[in-house]
């Protein structure tokens, strides 16, 4: 029963899996103390050059074209930049630089941002 419950659920399954496997087993530490950013700063600072850093010990997953980042489910279009998120513990504009015009995309890093996942 619980295998044929299990095949019948399955992407239940892996989407509660992601989400837990991306969850840290601790409290994060603290981003350094830092404003709320509106899309339209966040661009340009990425534009001048500034790196955009990731908390120590964040895990961000994925399945699909959903993310999961702290446990925190991200559905997106933009699989190339989160991937570059993903990937690297400090960002530079130009790694992300063919995303930074997508209106939609800087409001999900915005979003992240403000929340203190990454920070500049």
């Amino acid at each position: 029963m619980m295998s044929q419950f299990l095949l019948q659920k399955r992407a239940h399954l892996d989407i509660w899996f992601v989400q837990k496997m991306s969850q840290t087993a601790y409290e994060l530490p603290k981003a350094p103390e830092a404003e709320v950013y509106s899309p339209s700063q966040v661009q340009t600072l990425l534009q001048q050059g500034h790196p955009l850093r990731r908390l120590m010990g964040l895990r961000m997953l994925h399945i699909g074209n959903r993310y999961f980042v702290n446990g925190e489910s991200l559905l997106s279009d933009h699989a190339d930049a989160w991937n570059v998120l993903a990937r690297h513990r400090t960002i530079e504009g130009p790694m992300l630089i063919k995303f930074i015009n997508e209106a939609d995309f800087l409001a999900e890093l915005t979003l992240i941002i403000n929340k203190g996942y990454w920070y500049f």
